[in-house]
């Protein structure tokens, strides 16, 4: 019998190949990270039409990796819950927000992200006696908390806040409350300062559970198909494989674990949240799909750009892009359009990440410059600072939970101390000690892209120079919102 030779074979047939092919046709599965066997994105299970695409299958040496390094972390963090209790008990309740320091919450911090200038018909109606034509106005629009539905006893409101220009700042003008469907201002006293707290409960689940997740999930698909799909030595695989470690498996936790803090059992000490899973899972949906009718919330676009916020918040993101920026189109400078690794890979996501451009797309004005970059701002500058910035905010000032009706004009005084629980406040605060505060494992300021040519690491080396720059910049500016040492590498909690 004669034997065929398909080494031969394939040998010849490449001659009819043009180059990208015979390229592609040369990698073997040694030279991917799992041997083409790796994590590949599918439907989310709980909303497979109203959430990104999940990775749920992940390897076991990535949930060895995250169990060592961050789920340890977890475990032993959990002891503190009786003496954070004991401190609760003698530390009830919550305390006075001044009308200052609630408009640098809407304005300065991670809440700045909910400033718009779409103001849509219902906004225009409902403030149409505190609008004049003539001033320029932003809202904080906080309506996705309707979809919450809250345990007994607590309660939560849709609220609009209008700020108006004064001097070249925003300042807060009034806010609408819609389960009493009034509109409160400094005159209106206790109403008032209850409608604060609402406001300020609004924005920390919007913040938490709508806008702050499209930094994390909807990227995950990028994540799974680079460590799958890109040769090991790849230039981009190179550029990219430092900001992928610990998220998959923590973003696997996070929406499947019956342990997550989104199941928001009674018996969790980390569960700080309103309302049972349901309502809280409704909110994801809110932020990636958007609602109907609503400007301030079209949908997660994969923007390739830092999209526009009206803060010194953004400024500091835009900062730190630039110099981001600048480094990724150094890097890949020498790629060549139709590249077929980088073809096949964007292919393979676009369908996945609304916005991404395809494998034609991606070699057009710069974009595959401004999708690498963009892919390593969000899971390092932008992601790093919602958590430092919210993990730093007073739990007695911005409230989960809130153990009273809306407010209503006219009304008496109330008790700031049984606003909240011990119990409300142990779960927030062992939520903020767990999950909102940074804990890095590794760091974006001493990141190594094990680059073999003298060229690319000396390229590596001027990129950490540039970073501390950027922060000396962001300090002279006054917009040195965190420092370049608390920046994680990567989605690592």
């Amino acid at each position: 019998m004669r034997k065929t030779n398909y080494s031969s074979f394939w040998k010849g047939t490449t001659t009819c190949l043009n180059h990208r092919e015979k390229e592609i046709l040369s990698y073997r599965p040694k030279d991917f990270l799992y041997g083409r066997k790796g994590p590949w994105p599918q439907p989310s299970p709980d909303h497979p039409f109203g959430e990104s695409p999940a990775v749920l299958k992940i390897p076991l040496r990535e949930i060895l990796d995250w169990w060592i390094f961050v789920g340890l972390r977890y475990v032993v963090t959990l002891l503190l819950t009786p003496f954070i209790y004991i401190y609760y008990l003698f530390n009830r309740g919550l305390v006075s927000v001044s009308d200052k320091e609630f408009n640098s919450y809407l304005t300065k911090s991670m809440m700045s992200k909910f400033l718009s200038h779409q103001l849509d018909k219902s906004d225009l109606n409902h403030f149409k006696d505190y609008i004049n034509e003539d001033e320029t106005y932003l809202i904080t629009d906080l309506s996705p908390v309707e979809v919450v539905d809250t345990f007994e006893g607590i309660f939560v409101s849709p609220s609009k806040t209008l700020l108006e220009l004064r001097d070249g700042k925003y300042v807060v003008k009034c806010i609408y409350i819609d389960d009493s469907k009034e509109i409160f201002t400094p005159k209106d006293g206790e109403g008032w300062e209850l409608a604060k707290y609402f406001v300020l409960q609004g924005a920390a689940l919007c913040a938490t559970l709508v806008e702050h997740p499209s930094l994390h999930f909807p990227l995950d698909s990028i994540n799974a198909i680079t460590k799958t799909a890109l040769p090991k030595e790849h230039i981009l695989f190179k550029l990219l494989y430092p900001h992928l470690r610990f998220t998959l498996q923590l973003e696997n936790a996070v929406l499947t674990y019956k342990t997550s803090l989104l199941q928001s059992k009674w018996w969790m000490p980390y569960a700080p949240y309103p309302g049972p899973y349901d309502g809280l899972r409704e909110l994801l949906v809110c932020g990636y799909k958007g609602m109907i009718g609503n400007k301030s919330y079209t949908g997660y676009q994969f923007y390739r750009r830092p999209r526009k916020i009206y803060s010194e918040y953004g400024d500091f993101l835009n900062l730190y892009y630039d110099t981001i920026h600048d480094f990724v189109s150094e890097v890949l400078a020498d790629v060549k359009c139709g590249d077929r690794a980088i073809e096949n890979w964007a292919n393979y996501i676009s369908p996945l990440v609304p916005n991404f451009p395809d494998g034609k797309e991606i070699f057009e004005e710069g974009n595959l410059v401004d999708t690498v970059s963009y892919f390593i701002w969000d899971v390092t500058i932008a992601h790093s600072l919602d958590h430092y910035n919210y993990g730093a905010m007073n739990i007695q000032k911005v409230p989960l939970r809130i153990r009273h009706t809306a407010p209503t004009k006219g009304m008496s005084y109330f008790s700031r101390k049984k606003l909240v629980s011990a119990v409300d406040q142990t779960k927030y605060r062992m939520s903020q000690l767990l999950f909102f505060k940074p804990t890095n494992v590794t760091c974006l300021y001493n990141t190594n892209y094990n680059f073999k040519e003298e060229k690319l690491i000396r390229m590596n080396k001027d990129f950490l120079q540039n970073l501390h720059e950027a922060e000396r910049s962001a300090l002279v500016k006054g917009i040195n919102y965190m420092p370049l040492k608390d920046i994680a590498r990567s989605i690592q909690y």
